[in-house]
Formats: C-alpha cells, structure tokens, sequence
C-alpha cells in the first residue's frame, strides 16, 4: 500500500471506523443471528440498514415497556 502526504495508508480503514464496524458485526451476529460471513459479505449500505431496524426495534420495546411501566 501506498502513503499519503499525510502518512496514512490510502486504503486503510481507520481505527474509529474498525470499532464501529466491529460493533456493528457483534451486535448483528449476538442479536439478530446472522453469521460473521454473511455480515462480512453484504454491502455497508445493508448492514446499516440492518442496524438501524434493530435500533429501531430495541426503542420501540423500550418505549413500551416505560409505558407499562406506569
């Protein structure tokens, strides 16, 4: 791999990015049973579309359990 001017790799990920991808990887595979490859394998687009159902889900089930709460 080449440097830049600025002496990072021109096709590295990073290291913020590699912790969110990892987050997003665990959190598909623990919560929504896919597989590493599958999660690997799909377009970033996907996967964020994934994740922000989940998230989605997870706030709804929150709200109503506050609701219950009462």
């Amino acid at each position: 791999m080449s440097e830049s001017l600025l002496g990072r790799s021109f096709f590295g990920l990073s290291s913020e990015y590699r912790i969110v991808l990892l987050d997003e990887i665990y959190y598909l595979c623990k919560m929504v049973n896919m597989s590493y490859s599958d999660v690997m394998s799909m377009p970033t687009y996907e996967r964020k579309y994934f994740i922000n159902k989940l998230v989605e889900e997870l706030n709804k089930k929150n709200e109503e359990y506050e609701k219950r709460k009462k």
